[in-house]
């Protein structure tokens, strides 16, 4: 590991897991360097907490600072407003009897050091599918829909100015068995098994640990080969096991994973998470081997260099049918390079890509 890395993930480690950062590892620091890659990977505010544990003889210089302090007090402004727009939506939906679950996003910020720290995209849940009409009517009264944006699995939506996603499936999988298998896992745990957690005051219904487990390692597959993975993902991962490692059903989580052909995906995050995030590992998981390691590697250095959405490479372009080849190009070659990571969905991807978008423009 070179010596930026190390620095970069030095700080992160003061907000994952307390460790504190060795002064003298920062004495000749590139600080440019450092902040372009957490705008990268869209975690600017732990850089800022990390540094809260330096001595200010090795700060980067003021004006550097004020900038990053200013964009963190940004963030921590979205997320307020997100939290709050959160409440009025579960509210008004269980007024309408209307069963719904919150996932990503501020319920993965709960378990931040500081909740208000997590660089917030958009705000995702899911209804039942019979209620997506009705739920689509419902966030026109209080917002805005965009009937033209419906996609394979979610909607899209605006309330005071915050991008909502309301879903009919939790997600949608490349492999059709695999798509099946998620959405009758779903369906096991909704609405009877969520559980509920308290955001500003309101009360808001959260998956079980057990099965967002599962789904948070399906979402990185998904991420992966579709846009590019990035470290914020796998911060959410290792902070939801440092908190819910002790509830998981552990035999549960093991035949989801087994379905979902997704066991090694998730030994290789999870090796990802303990070696460079420095995450703890629960009784129940397994010493990683060699290979896993040497694995957990290459995607650590996928993600550094890609970053989140895939910002460090390529941003996806829909402006005509020469867009949509390099899109498709740029997916291919990502199957091939990652297909290690999960070998039944990189397959796949490369199959259901060109059906879908032929779908779509019928």
């Amino acid at each position: 590991m070179d010596k930026f890395t190390h620095q970069f993930l030095s700080l992160l480690k003061v907000s994952l897991c307390d460790d504190r950062p060795n002064p003298k590892d920062f004495e000749n620091t590139d600080w440019n360097w450092i902040f372009k890659m957490a705008q990268k990977q869209t975690v600017i505010p732990l850089i800022l907490d990390g540094l809260s544990a330096l001595p200010k003889e090795v700060h980067p210089g003021m004006p550097q600072k004020m900038k990053m302090m200013a964009y963190v007090q940004s963030v921590e402004k979205t997320n307020l407003k997100h939290r709050q727009v959160i409440g009025r939506i579960n509210g008004i939906l269980k007024e309408n009897g209307i069963e719904v679950v919150f996932m990503k996003g501020q319920t993965t910020a709960l378990r931040y050091h500081n909740p208000l720290h997590r660089q917030p995209g958009d705000i995702d849940f899911v209804v039942d599918k019979s209620k997506f009409d009705e739920t689509l009517d419902i966030l026109d009264k209080i917002g805005r829909t965009d009937r033209e944006l419906i996609h394979e699995h979610h909607g899209m939506a605006y309330v005071e100015g915050i991008p909502i996603e309301p879903h009919y499936k939790i997600h949608n999988y490349q492999r059709p068995s695999t798509d099946r298998v998620i959405q009758k896992l779903f369906n096991e745990v909704f609405p009877s098994e969520l559980i509920y957690t308290d955001i500003d005051g309101y009360e808001i219904p959260i998956l079980p640990p057990t099965f967002e487990s599962v789904f948070l390692i399906s979402h990185m597959v998904n991420h992966i080969y579709e846009e590019g993975l990035g470290l914020r993902q796998v911060i959410d991962y290792s902070l939801f096991l440092k908190k819910n490692g002790m509830v998981i059903d552990w035999k549960r989580h093991e035949e989801y994973l087994k379905e979902m052909r997704m066991t090694k995906a998730w030994r290789i995050f999870t090796c990802l998470c303990v070696e460079y995030l420095g995450l703890e590992t629960d009784a129940a998981i397994k010493d990683f081997s060699n290979r896993e390691k040497k694995d957990a590697k290459r995607l650590f250095e996928d993600i550094m260099r890609l970053g989140n959405f895939g910002r460090g490479e390529y941003v996806f372009r829909h402006d005509g049918m020469m867009d949509a080849l390099s899109n498709y190009l740029w997916v291919v070659k990502r199957c091939l390079k990652m297909g290690f990571v999960c070998p039944s969905e990189a397959a796949w991807w490369i199959i259901s890509k060109p059906i879908r978008f032929i779908n779509k423009k019928i």
